[in-house]
């Protein structure tokens, strides 16, 4: 107690001396002298936090000038966050597009059937929670003309249902894209790979009849929150879009660029999620990645049960394992975005891109992981 006594006579002592308004410098101004001599005095110790800007952490260990390289080749234009043993430690815009569009580490963009990542993990979690069933038939939720009790759950996930959709949608943003799917959907033959964007529509209504909750919402709660991504959400409306990166189409004959119409984008959400589409940044996404192949999200088992697809599967949007990475991409109204982790998730790299004249971006995030994984190890 006499211990305890003494220091608050020091602290007291220290706030009078510090006249002039000192007393509120030392508890306030953190700058000043007075700051720093109350903190040791009374051991407060300040929480800090990362800035979600900062475009490289004295942790990082990349070799910039050969990431560029690898950037310039392929003629990148977007942002590049990359992940080293779970911490964000790069992130950056780089190259322009046609119009010269200023980009900053949070700059938004759509990701398009990448998000089928979010979604298979979405539904995984509700299997591992015991309110769905890979092998229940989607006619417990949807009645599809002809479609028998082969139509499950597991076959909308691997797109092997059977539906086909060639109807094209309307270009005014569709907010009931379900009943659309439902009333213009077909099957044809049930255990052969298809993709077709109708499936993982399906499996948003189904995330929301299983969890009782709308599928934003359960995404929202299960994925976006628990990852503490900031900069994600739904397109719902033309003034969301309009804050986000504008995409662009190259035509390699005329070696010209055209701006992708606010029509021709939302004809294009129409034919996936509609109002459900999301955007993120890079290092959201990265992030999003990173929490979903955790061991604290469903777990091993869950993940290679549903979440990721097996090697050498047709193309999903899920997550793939290509070797000893986990891979995605997605080519959507003029943005085009990839991204290549290692399989424990820790380790990554994510770019997306509002315009791309060649290459594959693909093979440029494959190339950038390994540089990484060389300066991690």
């Amino acid at each position: 107690m006499k211990h305890k006594a003494g220091r608050i006579v020091t602290i007291l002592l220290v706030l009078l001396v510090i006249v002039g308004g000192g007393a509120v410098a030392a508890i306030y101004q953190k700058d000043s002298l007075a700051h720093v001599y109350f903190r040791k005095l009374t051991d407060k110790t300040e929480k800090t936090t990362p800035v979600a800007t900062t475009d490289k952490t004295a942790s990082s260990t990349i070799d910039e000038a050969k990431l560029k390289a690898q950037l310039k080749r392929l003629q990148f234009v977007g942002n590049v966050a990359v992940i080293q043993d779970g911490k964000l430690v790069y992130q950056q815009p780089y190259g322009q597009d046609p119009q010269k569009n200023v980009k900053t580490a949070t700059t938004e963009y759509q990701i398009g059937a990448l998000q089928n990542t979010l979604t298979a993990a979405a539904v995984m979690q509700l299997v591992k929670d015991g309110k769905l069933d890979l092998t229940t038939p989607v006619s417990k939720y949807y009645l599809l003309d002809n479609a028998d009790a082969s139509v499950t759950v597991g076959s909308l996930l691997e797109m092997t249902s059977g539906l086909t959709l060639d109807v094209l949608p309307a270009s005014e943003l569709n907010k009931d894209v379900i009943a659309w799917n439902l009333a213009n959907a077909t099957v044809t033959t049930t255990g052969q790979y298809n993709f077709q964007t109708v499936n993982y529509a399906l499996l948003s209504g189904i995330i929301a009849q299983a969890s009782g909750v709308s599928y934003q919402k359960f995404i929202k709660d299960t994925l976006l929150q628990p990852a503490g991504v900031k900069h994600t959400g739904f397109v719902t409306s033309a003034a969301v879009q309009s804050k986000l990166a504008p995409s662009f189409t190259y035509d390699k004959a005329s070696d010209s660029a055209s701006a992708v119409t606010q029509d021709t984008l939302f004809q294009t959400m129409n034919d996936q999620l509609g109002s459900k589409q999301l955007y993120t940044t890079a290092s959201d996404m990265a992030q999003l990645t990173h929490y979903i192949t955790s061991s604290s999200f469903v777990g091993e088992k869950y993940m290679h049960q549903g979440a990721i697809a097996k090697e050498g599967t047709a193309y999903t949007g899920r997550l793939t394992i290509d070797g000893s990475r986990l891979v995605s991409r997605a080519d959507f109204a003029g943005y085009h975005n990839a991204l290549a982790f290692t399989e424990d998730g820790k380790t990554g790299v994510v770019l997306l891109s509002n315009y791309q004249k060649d290459g594959s971006l693909s093979d440029t995030a494959k190339a950038i992981l390994k540089l990484v994984q060389k300066t991690t190890n």
